[in-house]
């Protein structure tokens, strides 16, 4: 079965195409939202999430269905869309535009789940990205 082993939020990422190295970029922690601001139109922010799996000999081309879950303090669970990986090699990294939208601010865990292509169970890996929602105030405009 795949195992997570990292899993990351980020602004931007760049890949060395010499040595294969990924370079990520302005990790995120926290999103500030504006207050009365609407959820993106699709519900999902535009920040890349990165997953690495270390894949056993046995899942090696063996397709496997990866979501996003971001889980609140509260158990609230908000998903993204579900993406399908093959990997032929040892490890295997995604690279997925799209933080999911939560309903309400609160302090969330970013989680990873998978299965194999045609189940209907998924399994939650371990790890987690810890991110905040904070709406922030609204400063008022400096008129000197």
């Amino acid at each position: 079965m795949p195992n997570c082993y990292l899993l990351a939020v980020c602004g931007g990422s760049s890949l060395d195409q010499h040595s294969n190295n990924v370079t990520l970029f302005n990790l995120v922690e926290q999103v500030n939202l504006p207050p009365g601001v609407p959820p993106p139109a699709n519900r999902a922010l535009p920040l890349e999430v990165h997953a690495y799996f270390l894949v056993g000999p046995t899942e090696r081309s063996q397709p496997f269905e990866v979501r996003f879950a971001m889980v609140a303090s509260s158990g609230l669970e908000t998903f993204s869309d579900t993406f399908t990986h093959t990997s032929r090699t040892p490890r295997y990294r995604t690279r997925t535009l799209g933080l999911p939208f939560p309903p309400v601010t609160d302090q969330y865990q970013l989680r990873v789940d998978w299965r194999q292509s045609g189940s209907t169970d998924w399994h939650r890996e371990p790890i987690g990205w810890p991110i905040n929602f904070v709406e922030t105030e609204r400063t008022p405009t400096v008129t000197h």
